[in-house]
């Protein structure tokens, strides 16, 4: 194909949910997170796919992510995680999306409204991580509040995670410790709350205690956690050799010739660069499989080019397949760790004129 595209393979999402199950035992429910089109792999096929392996419960960051999942005709229970306004509360209220109240004016305006006769939400707290949440000085003025109006229904309380890839981390510990006496407190309280969570991917692997009865794996699902082997990366970024061309010593490529050759060099053109998602920081640095050879970035990255070495591959040609990532050469950990940055922007970072091809075998 002339043009990048992202394989998309269903059955290791597959594998990975039942790895996640193994971990976890019975009794405790998956919250798929879905945001940021499951982290670029597609939020419409992902939780397709994922409610077809029963996992029921989505978690998104904004309003308009959870309506695309909806308006697919997906039955799941969606929780939006992240920022919301007064007015998309009103409409998720309507469409029975459960949302998060993260701040006590939040909490203040449902309880102020007339005429509706059940209002599901999470509660997060904020345990550390100084981003979105109650405080906890603010948890008895929210229990009273709770407490006195029937018509707010609290299903889910929760909390985040800093640091909880360090399996040693005494703040984890402690925001567990503190999690579970907050937890007492509301229970204490107030009946009928569902769920409590507070694990993320590495906490669930690095932290068994914080469980508890819901979690809430992204990185892990889709195959990007590196601490375990029985887990499988869903996407594979691929392009192929549009142009091929014998460039001599001291030929210079691309913008800024940051590159020179020292020598006689065979170089290859792809359809892909930094408008797709592949970053600009490989310039130089870089790197991709063709045929099997690992064949160096050369020059700056471009808009929607990039340029390669592939003086080391055998009789290469134009069409030839080119994986940027998500094979076993090449991983989009070790693309992250070029750019010192973490998977989670790489694979979020690709962009939509990427075409995503699904296979569901």
């Amino acid at each position: 194909m002339s043009f990048a595209f992202a394989e998309i393979k269903l059955t290791n999402l597959e594998k990975n949910v039942a790895s996640i199950r193994k971990k976890i035992g019975n009794g405790v429910r998956i919250l798929a997170v879905v945001k940021a089109n499951a982290y670029g792999h597609g939020s419409v096929e992902i939780s397709k796919k994922l409610a077809s392996l029963n996992v029921n419960d989505l978690a998104v960051a904004t309003y308009e992510e959870a309506i695309e999942i909806q308006s697919a005709g997906i039955k799941a229970n969606i929780l939006i995680l992240g920022s919301i306004t007064n007015e998309e509360i009103i409409s998720s209220i309507s469409r029975d999306i459960v949302f998060t109240i993260y701040d006590i004016s939040q909490l203040h305006f449902i309880n102020s409204l007339k005429n509706i006769s059940n209002i599901p939400f999470h509660l997060k707290i904020d345990t550390g991580m100084n981003r979105l949440g109650i405080e906890i000085k603010e948890i008895p003025e929210s229990i009273n509040i709770i407490k006195k109006n029937k018509n707010l229904s609290l299903t889910g309380i929760y909390t985040h995670f800093p640091e909880s890839n360090l399996k040693t981390s005494s703040f984890t510990k402690l925001q567990i410790m503190e999690f579970n006496k907050i937890i007492t407190d509301y229970k204490n309280a107030i009946t009928g709350i569902d769920f409590f969570h507070i694990a993320n991917s590495s906490g669930i692997f690095n932290f068994k205690d914080s469980h508890l009865n819901m979690i809430r794996p992204g990185l892990a699902l889709y195959g990007l956690y590196s601490d375990d082997n029985n887990f499988y990366p869903i996407m594979e970024l691929k392009t192929s050799l549009i142009k091929i061309r014998n460039i001599k010593e001291g030929d210079s490529i691309s913008y800024g010739r940051t590159f020179t050759a020292k020598g006689n060099m065979k170089i290859g053109v792809i359809p892909i660069g930094y408008a797709d998602g592949l970053p600009r920081a490989l310039s130089n640095k870089g790197k991709v499989i063709c045929n099997n050879i690992e064949c160096p970035i050369l020059g700056r990255v471009c808009m929607d080019l990039t340029i390669i070495d592939i003086s080391n591959v055998r009789n290469p040609k134009v069409g030839d397949d080119v994986t940027i990532f998500g094979n076993d050469k090449i991983s989009a950990i070790e693309v992250a760790e070029i750019c010192e940055t973490i998977p989670y922007e790489i694979i979020c970072g690709i962009s939509k004129r990427v075409k995503r091809i699904y296979k569901w075998k």
